[in-house]
């Protein structure tokens, strides 16, 4: 892919080069350094924060990474979607002791289901724009800690209550993950 205005630097995966066979691994995985390029090439919008776009920095984006890493990054994707759907369709099996346990109708013990699937769906309005504002890794790391916080809150719930609301809370940072 290039664009009208971008000049002929083109990435080339190690894996894709003829001559890869010749180079180190070290030489291979070295840091690109376009920072003259970029410097060349800032734009700013009106509230004078800079706005990379593609042509400005292909060459440090997914679509130059290695092909191990991109394989990386997809299973470890993969896995938190596994996880995801895994935490939702097990919840089934477990409506009758959880009806048990807390003393509850089998219908009401399907609501920490509903807050489940409820909360995913409004976590990702509400941790987009954040991600895009203050960055995606200290998002995933608040993100990550909220998680484990409402987990101990639902493993140690005393009543149903407790239950559904913790089960909603540990769902609302869970979308993060999947961005």
């Amino acid at each position: 892919m290039s664009f009208p205005d971008q000049r002929e630097t083109h990435a080339v995966h190690a894996e894709d080069s003829p001559s890869s066979g010749d180079a180190t691994d070290s030489e291979l995985n070295a840091p690109v350094d376009i920072s003259n390029e970029l410097a060349e090439k800032r734009s700013e919008r009106s509230d004078g924060k800079r706005e990379l776009k593609e042509k400005d920095c292909y060459q440090i984006l997914g679509y130059s990474w290695p092909r191990w890493k991109k394989w990386t990054y997809l299973a470890a994707v993969a896995f938190v979607q596994v996880s995801m759907n895994f935490n939702t369709s097990v919840y089934p099996a477990a409506v009758k002791p959880l009806s048990e346990a807390f003393n509850i109708s089998e219908q009401h013990a399907r609501t920490g289901q509903m807050a489940y699937l409820v909360t995913y769906s409004i976590g990702c309005e509400l941790w987009a724009p954040w991600s895009e504002e203050f960055g995606r890794w200290p998002i995933l790391q608040l993100s990550m800690f909220l998680i484990n916080i409402w987990q101990i809150l639902a493993a140690l719930a005393p009543n149903w209550g407790s239950m559904v609301v913790a089960r909603a809370l540990v769902v609302f940072p869970l979308w993060q993950a999947n961005a």
